[in-house]
């Protein structure tokens, strides 16, 4: 019992308010991976306004997941975050960051390898361009060579 609730309580603290990761992936054209979380671009672009927000928060083994999102006009970007929560060594795993219209096309997906050690690790996601006045869904999941991966997903409205 008292493992359970040193994972929890490590849980929630890292997990921090749910509004507390405002930012958008790297420009890199092939997904990224780092240790610090990615910064906010995009975000003096005149009138539009700046919409973001974070899934919820699904453990994993021994990680903490999210996917976060950042609408600016029309411009979409997302990423996952992943954060260990006993410290140990790292370890590689499956990622999948997704992104499309709710009710409508998909507007992108990457998926590939990574190796995230301790702390908190960054994947960087699709970026696309989403109707205005449409909602955009974005999923992260990680999975650890055959264990189902639990995704956390989360809607963001385009408001232009």
């Amino acid at each position: 019992m008292k493992r359970t609730a040193l994972v929890l309580a490590t849980a929630l603290a890292l997990a921090g308010p749910p509004a507390a990761a405002v930012a958008a992936p790297a420009t890199a054209t092939t997904p990224s991976v780092g240790a610090s979380a990615p910064t906010a671009a995009g975000q003096a672009s005149g009138t539009a306004a700046v919409t973001s927000g974070c899934g919820p928060a699904v453990m994993m083994i021994n990680r903490l997941n999210s996917v976060c999102v950042t609408v600016d006009g029309t411009s979409v970007s997302v990423y996952g975050s992943s954060a260990q929560l006993i410290p140990g060594p790292g370890r590689s795993f499956l990622y999948t960051v997704s992104l499309a219209v709710v009710g409508g096309a998909g507007l992108g997906t990457r998926s590939g390898s990574t190796y995230l050690g301790a702390g908190t690790g960054y994947v960087s996601g699709p970026k696309a361009e989403a109707p205005c006045g449409s909602t955009v869904r974005a999923s992260f999941s990680l999975t650890d060579f055959g264990t189902p991966p639990p995704a956390s997903t989360v809607d963001v409205p385009v408001t232009c």
